[in-house]
């Protein structure tokens, strides 16, 4: 216990009286006294009168106790006359004895007394406690004195639901202890008991004590503050705490009433239903328990931060008072929306520029929701014919910001380049960029946008291949023949009615990742370099490093030109920086690299444009539709000048990683956006290290931020087993082992499954002919995906038995009720003249309350003591139902037994 309970108790004042106006003691006492030792106490007498005062005096009677000879006393007003007695023991016993005194107006005397040593505790006969709430807990103190002459232990005896602290403990003579008394009541009644504390030798002695409380049922009402229409469901029974639409990393608050309308406080806590995906928990109350006091109210903030995009998040809190009261179940229910990035065209096109001229265009990039989006453009600026400025930015809510693009080539070539612009969770964009430039001697062909049009439907046909000369001329030999659209196409004579190849539509995220850098690719490369991405690590001067050896193929079947883009102060460069590369064969490459400053780092994009040689001059091109445009190949580079004994400036950064990967079906992969910022003010470089997993992708890879810039990194990876698997990955900062940042991120399958709360069985209440008898029962949703469902009942028991409401959606962690009314028949409701027994068509898991899965057998549905008949419901995805129809009963979404 905190405060100290046991003090020296206070010394006993003599107790002192006024007889005829003399002030003398009532008793005189000698305790702690030994044989054969003389004690000696003095008895004082005052006069307190204004005249003189005669009295004389008779010594004791026993022997034991004797004083001064006898004489008169003349005491004056105001004095004081002191008379020693002394007591002189024989043996061990307790004396008495009295001392007489005379005066004129009559007798009285003081009590001499001797005592033995002993035990005695003293405490007050009762206690009362204060009235509490059943469950909770009321407290009260007393204190608890040695008024003996001995020290003793004491050992408190209370029945339930009393407790006494402490309840031992050792007491010197004239101390005294504080004695805490609680009471924890189970039931709305009175309670009286009695406590016994016993002390002494052998704790044969006792005290006692009368304990006394009530306890009655506390009452607690909930509701929601500022209370919108939505927050009750279909039903208006159940509450709803609905957080309507937030903003992605934002948190949203709402407020929950709590009013105690009883006479004593109402202890209560909050409890969050227990759930499969406790690691992705939205919803958020500080308040875990509390108190009410009697008539008043207390308010609790419920906080909804989500981090999964466009995701509909259900939990359930429970508002539990104390003792016997009801709980409150409230349901949470919040939606999760992100940035609204979009551009004003996906395609900027240059058309033609003469060698040494540049061009410029403008377009907006536009936020149309509320949400702050942060945005990158995938694209090295300084090292590209094509700039966007600026190519990182934030865009607050409902804002728009114009986007300058510049084009200034460098080879009299075709120019094309697929830009993607990252967003902060959101899909990318991306953002055709396409130009041409001439010169004095070489005029190629104009590209347009219709020819990247025609270019992704070839694409998807397969004849991107092909050089455009040998296009034409299989189209001249009726090998070939245009569609509707003027994209070229296989003559399909003896298949007419097969509809040709487009290009289809591919998710962004796909598309950005499978673009065929890292052996991923939905098309097959027309070209390609190895490696994509190469680390010089230390280069410091004046040594210069050796050159990395690169390899450039061609995979199509014409002759290709391929050229570098190169910034003359690069300190990376591609040697040759121009090369033609026959078809189907290889050219070796050499990267080199010469750091021109000390302690320095540098990380570079390297681009390269191949195309068809054929292109070189647009005499050479028959038809317009052959037109295809050019390939860009990127190089990522990376290397430092800092010495063996230097150390790389520290990195300064923040990082914004999230905990999970969505959920997603099985088979299928999971994406999540991450965003560095360099806090710092000098480079940040950033590169994933090699001991990362191996089973998750991160794009891009390696790359520099400026100071105050951010970077937007994607993940990927595809989710096995219905178990959560970690992921680490580690980013290497400033091309320093030293500097590493740890990510994990976790990933399951989502299993597709629902939780029924009854036990294999569903029972019917008898009821009348004409009648109905409904069972309840609830499903509940233990995934992250939201289910479709919809109940079947075999076509012989339609009009018996049904189940409402037959079909629906079921969201992520969410519970639903449903009605098992007894029969349907022709408009009304009969109880059949037997038992229903409910058997699925299929075998199916169900999860148990412990979480194992279980094997649910057939339920049956009792109505009396009838013969027991067969009928049949089951619960089905209706998007999955497979060709068999209806009655193939194969892939069942909810993963229980229907009943």
């Amino acid at each position: 216990m905190d405060t100290q309970t046991c003090f020296p108790r206070k010394q006993d004042k003599v107790k002192k009286r006024v007889m005829w106006g003399i002030e003398v003691a009532e008793e005189l006492q000698w305790k702690g006294w030994e044989l054969g030792k003389e004690i000696t106490k003095n008895l004082a007498l005052k006069n307190l009168s204004l005249k003189i005062q005669k009295m004389k005096y008779r010594p004791p009677k026993t022997k034991f106790f004797f004083t001064v000879i006898p004489q008169p006393i003349f005491l004056s007003p105001g004095i004081t006359f002191t008379l020693p007695i002394i007591f002189r023991p024989l043996e061990e016993k307790d004396y008495v004895d009295q001392l007489w005194f005379e005066k004129a107006e009559g007798m009285f005397c003081v009590d001499l007394r001797a005592t033995l040593p002993c035990y005695s505790l003293a405490c007050p006969p009762s206690l009362q406690l204060p009235m509490c709430a059943v469950g909770d807990m009321a407290e009260a103190w007393f204190c608890l004195d040695n008024v003996g002459d001995l020290p003793t232990f004491f050992n408190w005896e209370v029945p339930s639901p009393f407790q006494i602290l402490p309840t031992k403990r050792l007491l010197e003579p004239g101390e005294a202890c504080q004695i805490q008394v609680t009471v924890q009541p189970l039931m709305a009644t009175v309670y009286q008991v009695q406590a016994t504390c016993l002390y002494g030798e052998g704790s044969r002695q006792r005290s006692s004590i009368q304990l006394q409380a009530a306890a009655k049922c506390a009452q607690l009402l909930v509701s929601i503050q500022q209370k919108r229409p939505e927050d009750q469901d279909v039903e208006g029974v159940q509450k709803v705490l609905h957080f309507g639409s937030v903003a992605v990393g934002c948190t949203a608050k709402r407020q929950i009433k709590l009013y105690n309308p009883s006479c004593v406080s109402a202890p209560f806590r909050i409890e969050v239903a227990p759930d499969m995906q406790a690691k992705d928990l939205a919803f958020s109350c500080p308040t875990t328990h509390g108190i009410v006091p009697p008539g008043e109210k207390k308010c609790v903030s419920v906080f909804f931060c989500p981090e999964t995009l466009d995701i509909r998040t259900t939990d359930y809190l429970s508002i539990v008072p104390s003792g016997c009261a009801s709980q409150t179940l409230l349901k949470l229910v919040g939606f999760c929306r992100g940035p609204g990035v979009s551009l004003q065209h996906y395609c900027v096109n240059f058309s033609w520029v003469n060698l040494g001229e540049h061009s410029e265009k403008s377009l907006w990039i536009e936020n149309k929701s509320d949400c702050t989006a942060h945005f990158q453009f995938a694209i090295d600026c300084q090292e590209s014919v094509f700039s966007i400025r600026p190519t990182f930015g934030t865009l607050v809510g409902k804002a728009r910001m114009t986007l300058h693009c510049a084009f200034q080539p460098t080879h009299p070539i075709i120019y094309f380049r697929r830009v993607a612009c990252l967003i902060h969770h959101q899909d990318p964009l991306f953002l055709d960029l396409i130009g041409t430039c001439h010169s004095d001697k070489i005029k190629p062909a104009i590209l347009r946008p219709q020819h990247l049009a025609w270019y992704r439907t070839h694409l998807v046909r397969g004849l991107t291949l092909y050089p455009p000369d040998v296009l034409g001329i299989m189209l001249r030999e009726k090998k070939l023949e245009q569609d509707k659209n003027g994209a070229l196409m296989i003559p399909t004579e003896d298949l007419e009615d097969v509809p040709a190849l487009q290009y289809p539509l591919i998710p962004p995220m796909t598309e950005y990742f499978f673009d065929g850098s890292n052996d991923m690719a939905i098309f097959p490369p027309p070209v390609s370099i190895e490696p994509v991405e190469v680390d010089f690590g230390a280069c410091s001067r004046p040594v210069v490093p050796n050159p990395v050896p690169l390899c450039l193929m061609n995979h199509t079947k014409g002759k290709i030109t391929v050229v570098w883009t190169h910034r003359s102060d690069c300190p990376f460069w591609v040697t040759p920086d121009t090369c033609d590369v026959p078809p189907l064969k290889s050219m070796a490459l050499r990267l080199n690299f010469q750091p021109p400053y000390p302690s320095c780092l540098y990380a570079v994009e390297l681009e390269a444009f191949a195309v068809y040689k054929v292109l070189q001059c647009y005499n050479n091109i028959e038809e317009d539709c052959t037109v295809c445009p050019s390939w860009c190949l990127t190089l990522r580079v990376r290397g430092h000048s800092y010495g063996a004994a230097v150390e790389h400036h520290i990195p300064q950064y923040s990082l914004d990683a999230p905990k999970l990967f969505p959920a997603v079906s099985p088979s299928e992969p999971a994406y999540r956006s991450l965003l560095l910022t360099n806090k710092g003010s000098m480079l940040l470089t950033f590169n994933l290290a090699p001991q990362s997993s191996s089973d998750i992708s991160l794009r891009p890879s390696s790359g520099l931020v400026a100071p105050g810039a951010h970077q937007i990194l994607l993940t990927c990876t595809y989710p096995k087993g219905n178990y959560w698997k970690q992921h680490i990955f580690y980013l290497q900062f400033n091309l320093c082992p030293q500097y590493l940042k740890e990510v994990s991120m976790q990933s399951r399958e989502e299993p597709l499954q629902l939780k029924l709360d009854t036990d294999k069985s569903i029972f019917f209440k008898p009821t009348w002919v004409s009648c109905s008898s409904t069972s309840l029962f609830t499903f509940h949703n233990p995934s992250r995906l939201p289910l479709e469902f919809e109940w079947r009942v075999s076509q012989q028991y339609q009009k018996v038995l049904a189940v409402q409401p037959s079909r629906g959606l079921i969201q992520p962690n969410e519970s639903l009720d449903f009605t098992h009314p007894g029969a349907w028949a022709g408009g009304c409701w009969k109880p059949p003249s037997e038992i229903i027994s409910v058997t699925p068509d299929t075998d199916v898991d169900l999860q148990s309350s412990g979480g194992d899965q279980v094997p649910v057998p057939s339920g049956d549905v009792g109505l009396g003591s009838w013969p027991t008949p067969k009928s049949q419901a089951s619960c089905y995805h209706p998007l999955r139902t497979p060709a068999g129809g209806p009655g193939h009963h194969q892939q069942p979404l909810c993963k229980g037994k229907g009943a």
